[in-house]
């Protein structure tokens, strides 16, 4: 066989090549529709050697059924670009593309056809769409981010409430159990479910937080699943992700779950258990995994038993209940916190301010109602508000400060008859009662103190109690002498 040079100077050889290693099937007609060049991939998809193709008329191969239809006789009806479907003779449907080239003069030489499984064209066009889905959800979930302005918290645990909570919260961590907080507002449910997500095996992916009592009724569900283009006046034209398909392979934090409908309970319940969510408007679901980690500071039992939350629904969020103790009962912890959120704010404000003693015992006989809130809010105002370097304030106009709160104690009888020493103590403004009695077992640790002239030992045989538990008790009953003189 002799070789021949095609126009750009290739051998045939070459060209064949080059055809044969193409994905797509190619083949060549006359301007009368008689196969010049078929390549491997024609062979292929027609079950057919190029050798039984070449030198026949497409109009011949139709007639055998191979085809259906010729998108290329179409071309060269038209004498232009034409794309259409075909069915070959094994039912495969193929995506063809058939365009006529032109000499100089205007006369039709050749037309060139191009042909691919509609299938695959199918999968491919399914990938990118998944590719570009997920490049956006990535894109919504750092814009979401942002708009939470997610700051990173440190936990403190200095009281042995915390440090409870701690050792149980760092078991918990590392698995994929749903985890329910409670505790009073402000205690730092969220920053107790970052640490959460940081230390399990989802840590590199999203944490996503919602407010359930934030987001208006009618919103709500539109947030959390999504919704599809056109689904509702007012939706955006290109659809949007619900906040649980951002939260895929990463947590997803539900705080004030008690406020949550209770139509969007069900809903929830049935992603729990399945897995799948449905935006609004959409026909399909799309599969889910996230992490769940629930907040109240509402007794759910009760509003289960008001029927205003789901009892299915209670029972699968609270596989791991964890409940963080109101600030007044962790009294160890205030001067922690107060020291970390004074360094914050200097930093923030380029300040080097300090707090008085003074201040540091207010804040200790302080009930915080709005616990680390209502502290850290507190201690901005100071700082910022406060001339000079000394933070030194006056407790009294904290509202309803239990500043006010005196409790005296008198010894009635003498040393040598400790066995029937009586305390006369005396309130001069209301306080609760759990408050109340705080301040009296620290007093009369004072006395026993006193009483043994400072021996913690001996003190700790007569009280029943731990050496280290007087140790933490008398550091706050130092704190406060002053206040209760």
């Amino acid at each position: 066989m002799i070789e021949t040079k095609s126009a750009l100077g290739i051998d045939s050889y070459y060209l064949k090549e080059v055809m044969d290693n193409s994905y797509d099937s190619i083949f060549v007609t006359d301007a009368q529709g008689n196969i010049i060049m078929a390549n491997s991939t024609s062979e292929r998809l027609l079950n057919l050697p190029a050798s039984e193709m070449v030198g026949k008329n497409i109009r011949e191969l139709i007639e055998k059924g191979y085809w259906n239809k010729s998108i290329a006789l179409e071309a060269i009806e038209k004498r232009t670009t034409v794309t259409g479907v075909i069915k070959t003779k094994a039912g495969v449907n193929l995506m063809c593309t058939s365009r006529p080239l032109f000499d100089a003069n205007g006369t039709m030489t050749m037309v060139i056809s191009n042909s691919r499984d509609e299938d695959t064209l199918v999968k491919l066009a399914q990938t990118l769409d998944k590719e570009r889905e997920l490049v956006q959800r990535y894109k919504d979930e750092v814009q979401y981010l942002r708009s939470q302005g997610l700051k990173n918290r440190h936990l403190v645990a200095e009281s042995p409430a915390m440090k409870n909570l701690l050792l149980k919260a760092n078991a918990v961590g590392p698995t994929d159990s749903s985890v329910l907080l409670y505790g009073e507002s402000g205690t730092g449910k969220e920053i107790l479910a970052k640490y959460i997500h940081s230390i399990s095996h989802r840590s590199r992916e999203a944490f996503i937080t919602v407010n359930c009592s934030a987001i208006p009724e009618n919103l709500i569900e539109a947030e959390l699943f999504g919704y599809e283009k056109g689904s509702f006046t007012g939706a955006d034209t290109k659809g949007k992700p619900g906040l649980f398909e951002l939260a895929d392979k990463g947590t997803i934090f539900l705080d004030e779950i008690g406020e949550m409908p209770l139509i969007l309970q069900a809903k929830l319940l049935r992603v729990l258990e399945n897995g799948d969510v449905r935006r609004i408007g959409g026909t399909t679901s799309r599969k889910v995994d996230f992490r769940l980690v629930c907040a109240t500071n509402r007794d759910l039992k009760i509003m289960v038993a008001d029927r205003t939350f789901r009892e299915d629904l209670f029972y699968r969020i609270n596989v791991v209940p964890l409940r963080l103790t109101p600030l007044r009962e962790r009294s160890e912890d205030i001067l922690a916190i107060s020291k970390i959120f004074l360094e914050e704010l200097n930093r923030k404000y380029s300040y080097d301010k300090v707090f008085a003693d003074e201040t540091l015992r207010g804040f200790l006989n302080y009930s915080w109602p709005g616990n680390v809130r209502e502290l850290r809010n507190l201690i901005e105002r100071l700082v910022i508000t406060t001339v000079g370097h000394v933070i030194d304030y006056q407790v009294e106009e904290i509202t309803n400060s239990p500043r006010n709160l005196r409790v005296n104690t008198t010894q009635k009888q003498s040393r040598e008859d400790k066995g029937n020493e009586t305390f006369c103590i005396s309130v001069s403004s209301k306080a609760p009662l759990k408050k109340i009695m705080d301040y009296i077992e620290k007093e009369y640790i004072k006395n026993i103190l006193e009483e043994c002239h400072g021996c913690v030992s001996e003190a700790a045989r007569i009280l029943c109690m731990d050496r280290s538990a007087i140790y933490r008790k008398v550091h706050v009953v130092n704190l406060r002498d002053q206040e209760f003189n």
